[in-house]
């Protein structure tokens, strides 16, 4: 069974699935990636904050305190999920689990640590069941939700191309079929004669969709909607540019990535697309001097020199990292998991390195959306450039 632990931390922990008592050696948290299997590119977050938190030990912790990340290998699978989580929580002593990746693999242990307590802070996960206090209070995302995205792309859709005819290619499992709904309710709400006019599902476990977009291209739509992910999306662009379908296209926030999703599609077949993102975007000329993307950059030179400096992943799971260590600094000397809960929820305008500035990060008691605002943007053909200012949510 593969592990990923931080490198440096104090003799002796007396870590109890319940609190932490001031005077204790270390903080655990665990989380599960996909390690092995056909999503181990995402890997890449867990990989990187491995990494922060052996930097932050080295500097002498946080409060005193060591932070030991545990990172096991789920496969992308959700049963393996439940057993690494199980295992984290049962045997490990992780007072939280954090960052763990992927939307099916976080639904399926959300019911149990919730049962027991145990905070599931700042999953990669982006459905409205993650922020969703009343059901799951032990629960926050740390991604822009679904939800909050797709309705601002329904909103540049109908301030942009009034009465549009939107064809939509999306994933057939919770994170598409969230995504369609939600861009379609928000769509039909702002400008009623505008509609989808053709939908495509895709598997996870297809080898291609291309015959998908052919049939999309056939509806003559000039919006698409290509709300797919990894290497659909470059097929879904690229074929698209072979049939000299020029639709208007919006593109997720995980897979605008230039150098992993759009290069691969070909950039003269993404040229004109639109995106929207919290996030600064890894070797982009904006951020060449920007103080926090250099931090970011001597942290991976150190201690991630292996690290793909143009994979966003890595940038957004550092980040995501800097966010849990603003959470455990509010802490003071309580690490129990109920103030890990009550910190994380009552965020007030937090701004991170890696967010675009005049975007923070915000959560109450009763509101797990974290951010609640995007930065519209058009692929020029090299690079993102931004259209106007940030557009929030409804």
């Amino acid at each position: 069974m593969r592990r990923v632990g931080a490198a440096f931390l104090f003799a002796a922990s007396l870590v109890t699935s319940g609190s932490v008592m001031a005077g204790e050696g270390e903080l655990i948290l665990g989380q599960t990636m996909p390690y092995s299997g056909p999503a181990s590119a995402l890997s890449s977050v867990g990989k990187v904050q491995t990494r922060y938190f052996q930097m932050i030990n080295e500097r002498g912790g946080i409060n005193g305190r060591k932070i030991k990340l545990i990172s096991l290998d789920d496969g992308y699978s959700p049963p393996k999920a439940v057993e690494q989580t199980r295992r984290l929580v049962e045997s490990d002593d992780a007072v939280a689990i954090f960052g763990s990746m992927g939307t099916a693999q976080n639904a399926a242990v959300q019911k149990y640590l919730n049962s027991r307590k145990v905070p599931q802070l700042f999953v990669f996960a982006a459905s409205d069941r993650f922020a969703d206090p009343k059901t799951s209070p032990y629960t926050i995302s740390g991604m822009t939700l679904f939800s909050i995205e797709a309705a601002i792309y329904a909103r540049l859709v109908s301030e942009n191309i009034p009465q549009a005819r939107v064809a939509v290619l999306y994933q057939n499992d919770d994170y598409g079929r969230e995504y369609l709904r939600s861009f379609k309710a928000e769509l039909a709400r702002l400008d009623p004669k505008a509609g989808v006019v053709a939908v495509a599902p895709y598997e996870v476990t297809s080898p291609t969709v291309e015959s998908q977009v052919v049939t999309l291209a056939s509806s003559n739509a000039n919006v698409f909607l290509n709300a797919s992910t990894g290497k659909f999306t470059s097929q879904a662009i690229r074929k698209a540019g072979e049939l000299g379908w020029h639709a208007q296209q919006f593109l997720p926030i995980g897979s605008n990535f230039v150098a992993t999703i759009l290069k691969p599609a070909g950039l003269a077949n993404a040229k004109g697309a639109i995106s929207a993102t919290p996030t600064k975007t890894v070797g982009d000329p904006e951020w060449t001097n920007d103080p926090a993307y250099l931090e970011w950059l001597t942290f991976m030179k150190k201690y991630y020199p292996e690290g793909d400096i143009e994979d966003q992943l890595n940038f957004t799971g550092w980040n995501v990292a800097v966010l849990m260590t603003r959470v455990i600094e509010a802490c003071g000397e309580d690490l129990s998991p109920q103030n890990l809960m009550k910190q994380a929820t009552t965020l007030k305008n937090v701004p991170l390195p890696g967010l675009i500035p005049g975007i923070t990060v915000s959560s109450s008691p009763d509101d797990y959306r974290l951010i609640k605002a995007l930065r519209p943007q058009r692929f020029d053909g090299e690079r993102w450039v931004s259209m106007s200012g940030t557009m929030a949510a409804r």
